[in-house]
C-alpha cells in the first residue's frame, strides 16, 4: 500500500454511495478450498449480512451431503461412528436461527457495521512498516487472508495492540506490586511488559472510539462474539472437525435468544436429552485433553501441533511417554483405556 493512498473513507460515504456496493464474489480462502470449488455453491454477491450468514451454511449442507463420509469420534465413542447427517441436522438448525447473528435490524448503528468493509486479520508488528524519521506507515503486508465482509464481522483488537489477557471493560492499568523493587529481574521484566501491554489495548480502544466510530460500534455490539461465532464455525465444519463446537455454539445462542432477539418469540430450535448428554461427555473429553495440552504448554512450551526445538526433543518426548502412562493408566477398564490411548493428543504416526 504506497504511502498517502488509503482504503477507508473518514467521514463515510453518504449512503447513495455505499447503498450501490453488495458484498462479494467472495475469494475467502475456506470458500474455494478443495471440493469446495464447486460452481454451485454461493460465493455472492449477497444484498444482505443475513444473506451472507445464510449462504455460509447452505454452502456447508451441499458440500458434507456430496463429500462427506461417517468417521468415528474418539472424544464421544470408540465403537459409534459420526455421520455427516449430524451436521447437516446442525446447519439447518443454525438456519432457524440466523436472525440472532446478525446486528438487529433499525438499530441506529446497524448500517454502519453491517456495511462491507476490507479488513486484514493479520496486523501484527512485523506486517507493518513504519518510516524510522517520519514514524508513518509506509506499508502493509500479509494480505492473502484479507476479505471484504461485514465491518460487524470482522472487528477485533488487531494483535498489534491487543492485550494476551482478559481486559474488562472499565479495567484501569493495575498499580505495579508493592514489593516490585525487590522482585527478580525477570520477574519485574514481566510486570512491566504485562503492564506496557494493557495499556497499549486501552489506548488503541480510546484512539478508536474518537477517530474510527465505525470499528467501534462493531466492537461494542450486544453479544459480538456470541453472534458470529457459528458462521466462523459453518465454513468448513466438517474438514475442521468442529462439529462440537459448532453444537456448543448453537446451544449458547438458543440459551440468550430471547436477549439476541427479544420480539421473535421461543427459540425455534431444541436439542433432545440424547443430545445434551452426549455434548455433556464430549465436553468432559474435551476439557481433559485441554488441560493436558495447557499443562504441556506452561511446562514446555509445546504448542498443539508436538512442534518442538530439535535439541529438546529427546528430554520432551520422555517426559510426555511419561505423562502419556499416568494418563493410560488412570483408565477404570481395558475399553476406557483404549479410548485414552486413541484421545491423547501426540499420536505416533511412525512417520
Amino acid at each position: 500500500m504506497p504511502t498517502g493512498e488509503t482504503i477507508s473513507t473518514t467521514p463515510m460515504l453518504p449512503s447513495p454511495s455505499t447503498d450501490k456496493y453488495r458484498l462479494g464474489p467472495l475469494v475467502m480462502e475456506k470458500l474455494w478450498r478443495g471440493d469446495h470449488q464447486n460452481p454451485d455453491l454461493n460465493q455472492g454477491p449477497y444484498s444482505t449480512s443475513l444473506a451472507f450468514v445464510e449462504a455460509m451454511a447452505k454452502n456447508e449442507i451441499s458440500y458434507v451431503e456430496r463429500n462427506a463420509d461417517s468417521r468415528m469420534n474418539f472424544y464421544r465413542s470408540s465403537t459409534e461412528p459420526q455421520c455427516p447427517s449430524e451436521a447437516v441436522g446442525l446447519l439447518k438448525r443454525y438456519l432457524n436461527v440466523a436472525n440472532a447473528m446478525v446486528p438487529v435490524p433499525g438499530s441506529e448503528t446497524s448500517k454502519d457495521i453491517t456495511s462491507s468493509t476490507l479488513w486484514h486479520p493479520d496486523l501484527h508488528l512485523d506486517n507493518i512498516f513504519v518510516n524510522p524519521k517520519s514514524k508513518r506507515i509506509t506499508s502493509i503486508i500479509d494480505w492473502q487472508w484479507s476479505a471484504v465482509l461485514p465491518l460487524y464481522y470482522q472487528a477485533r483488537i488487531p494483535r498489534a495492540f491487543e492485550d494476551p489477557g482478559l481486559i474488562l471493560d472499565g479495567a484501569q492499568v493495575s498499580d505495579l506490586p508493592r514489593d516490585y523493587a525487590i522482585l527478580p529481574c525477570d520477574e519485574r521484566t514481566q510486570c512491566d511488559v504485562m503492564r506496557r501491554s494493557k495499556a497499549c489495548q486501552q489506548f488503541y480502544e480510546l484512539e478508536t472510539s474518537r477517530k474510527n466510530p465505525r470499528h467501534w460500534n462493531a466492537l461494542q455490539m450486544n453479544h459480538l462474539e456470541l453472534r458470529r461465532r457459528p458462521t466462523r464455525l459453518a465454513l468448513g465444519l466438517w474438514d475442521n472437525d468442529n462439529l462440537f463446537f459448532f453444537r456448543k455454539a448453537l446451544m449458547e445462542i438458543k440459551e440468550q435468544w430471547t436477549e439476541l432477539c427479544p420480539d421473535s418469540g421461543q427459540c425455534p430450535i431444541t436439542f433432545s436429552e440424547q443430545e445434551l448428554a452426549l455434548h455433556a461427555y464430549e465436553e468432559e473429553n474435551q476439557q481433559g485433553i485441554g488441560g493436558i495440552l495447557k499443562l504441556f504448554k506452561d511446562r514446555w512450551s509445546l504448542s498443539t501441533d508436538g512442534m518442538v526445538d530439535p535439541a529438546e526433543f529427546a528430554q520432551t518426548k520422555a517426559a510426555i511417554d511419561d505423562y502419556r502412562n499416568v494418563f493410560l493408566e488412570s483408565a477404570d477398564n481395558e475399553a476406557e483405556r483404549e479410548l485414552f490411548s486413541k484421545l491423547w493428543p501426540y499420536q505416533d504416526t511412525g512417520s
